[in-house]
């Protein structure tokens, strides 16, 4: 709390950095709402997995260890299949598996 000298004085306020201040400015997160396993809880009973219908080229670049400019190359030479969706490219994970398959049966 400011004293009444540093009110008068022109002081800048220091914010409000409260417990109370701070828990009703934050917005809750998706991890908020995930629900937490219980000590001797087994692990089977939490399954909060959702199967992706389809991947972004950036996250297909993750999956593969490649480069987005990598991953942009497959797509516009018809190495990896896509589809656009509205402006973005989308890639099934089926086609991401053809391609792996693919690739490791050349290997072989």
């Amino acid at each position: 709390m400011l004293g009444v000298a540093q009110v008068f004085l022109g002081v800048p306020q220091k914010p409000d950095r409260s417990v109370e201040a701070q828990s009703c400015s934050r917005k809750p997160t998706a991890m908020t709402l995930i629900p937490r396993q219980r000590v001797g809880e087994a692990a089977s009973t939490v399954n909060l997995t959702a199967q992706r219908r389809w991947y972004s080229m950036r996250e297909v670049a993750v999956m593969l260890g490649y480069g987005l400019s990598k991953v942009k190359m497959l797509v516009i030479t018809g190495e990896l299949r896509s589809i656009k969706d509205g402006e973005y490219r989308r890639i099934l994970p089926e086609w991401v598996g053809e391609y792996v398959a693919r690739k490791a049966a050349e290997a072989a």
